[in-house]
């Protein structure tokens, strides 16, 4: 689920006008965004129009200026357009009605229109809207009441106020002392992010908690995590610290817990490792950390490998298998288009290719099988991509590349740099002006080449030349 689809069509479009601007680099024509927005020029300009009445709330830091062909975008370097879609996204209608269902836990009709000022019709068509989003976590609306798993109702609530950043960041003293205790009892350390984390979770939780909950899916799913040692350690300290407060712990909110300490970015790296250590390796993440990790690794030298690394990698690669074994669906943050096309642009190796392969491994080893409507998926190649990437800063061996141009000293100069600036930012790559002396992986030529891998340059500067280099690095 993209966070613009809570939005009104028309307010959707606006914020997708504005993202393709900042894409393209604050400019473009009017007929690139009509293109890219599957609507018509003029559609594109009466968007325009509107959106320049909505940025004067942001009058000196940004503007927004269009003439008959050209959009043109600035602002300040402290302003975000994050500012106008949180304002947005909090206005919307089928936001509104997703908090007056976790408040209220069903929904009161009447009131509800009232204060969204829409008709009884109105509201059926956003509730049918919401439930098309909500498919992918498996939840519906259904007769009044948000339907489904508990753990998946609460993990959606999650990440929803989590990314949108829609919580009071007011810690209470006995939020505090609850949270200092779970730090002694489970001998763990809070930063400030994990603080809030937690206190939002504990806040859903009393949302919750009264309500009488499903967890036939979940708790089949925890099987194997029954004899967990961390599990078995923390499980006596949740029932003591909640019955101070007067709660009552069913045994699969404990469980739900627990998931939510070790898969939520809320263990440090160094109470993970403690974790990682006396952790079973047979649960169904833990085999697949290790079966996406040993593919990984095979991609780079071992004995360059740092075993801190290796560990930071468990870190990662434990929270995304934790996420994707226990729960369905996301919240999609970051543009995935925006992002491959980034990893097009820098990585030196067909890293899109390698995360498929990783992800079919993953399904394969937890037991799951592909749903298109799932964007958990999607999102889990995401991060290998991300893991993927830093390993390739850091360990990657150099691939390094010599250019040999026979032409004038004048044009082979610049040609020269000019193909150094095409290829330096793959990651791993070493560009550099043709020695004798030294041996390449690949040479750039435009004359046959005596010595080493070579590829022939069709014409000087051809982007068809370039789109193939960058292949051939890729498969060495």
């Amino acid at each position: 689920m993209k966070f613009e689809d809570l939005l009104e069509k028309k307010e959707m479009k606006k914020i997708r006008l504005l993202k393709q601007l900042l894409l393209s680099g604050g400019t473009a024509t009017i007929q690139e965004l009509a293109e890219n927005l599957a609507i018509s020029k003029k559609s594109v300009e009466n968007y325009l129009e509107e959106l320049i009445y909505d940025l004067q709330e942001y009058q000196g830091k940004c503007q927004l200026t269009y003439d008959k062909t050209t959009v043109y975008y600035a602002k300040t370097s402290e302003f975000s357009m994050w500012e106008l879609e949180v304002k947005w996204y909090k206005q919307a209608p089928k936001f509104q009605i997703l908090i007056h269902l976790l408040k209220n836990k069903e929904l009161a009709v009447i009131r509800l229109t009232q204060e969204l000022a829409i008709s009884e019709s109105s509201l059926s068509r956003k509730i049918k809207e919401l439930n098309q989003l909500l498919k992918e976590f498996h939840l519906m609306i259904w007769q009044g009441k948000l339907t489904g798993e508990e753990s998946q109702i609460r993990y959606f609530y999650f990440q929803l106020l989590w990314y949108l950043e829609q919580y009071d960041k007011k810690i209470t003293q006995k939020e505090t002392e609850l949270l200092e205790q779970f730090a002694r009892g489970f001998g763990i350390t809070f930063t400030k992010e994990a603080r809030y984390r937690t206190v939002l979770w504990l806040r859903l939780t009393k949302y919750r908690i009264t309500i009488n909950p499903e967890f036939t899916q979940f708790r089949q799913r925890f099987e194997p995590y029954t004899r967990d040692r961390f599990y078995l350690q923390i499980k006596p300290i949740f029932h003591r610290l909640f019955s101070y407060n007067a709660i009552e712990l069913k045994e699969e909110e404990v469980m739900l817990h627990f998931i939510f300490l070790i898969s939520m970015s809320i263990l440090t790296e160094a109470d993970f490792y403690q974790y990682w250590l006396q952790r079973s390796q047979f649960t169904p993440a833990s085999r697949a950390d290790t079966v996406i990790l040993e593919n990984i690794l095979r991609l780079y030298p071992r004995a360059k490998i740092r075993p801190d690394r290796e560990i930071n990698c468990y870190y990662h690669l434990s929270q995304v298998h934790l996420r994707l074994y226990f729960f369905q669906g996301d919240v999609e943050v970051y543009d995935r288009k925006n992002i491959w096309r980034l990893e097009q642009t820098l990585s030196s190796r067909d890293i899109r290719a390698f995360t498929n392969k990783l992800m079919t491994l993953a399904l394969d080893t937890l037991a799951m099988t592909p749903q298109q409507e799932n964007s958990l998926l999607a999102m889990t190649e995401v991060k290998y991509l991300s893991l993927l990437a830093i390993l390739d800063v850091e360990m990657n061996r150099e691939i390094r590349v010599g250019i040999d141009l026979e032409m004038d000293p004048l044009f082979k100069e610049a040609a020269t740099i000019m193909y150094i600036l095409h290829l330096k930012n793959l990651n791993g790559v070493v560009v550099e002006a043709y020695h004798a002396h030294q041996t390449y992986d690949l040479i750039i030529t435009n004359k046959p080449h005596a010595t080493g891998n070579y590829y022939r340059l069709s014409e000087l500067g051809a982007s068809y030349d370039i789109q193939e280099i960058k292949k051939i690095i890729r498969q060495l």
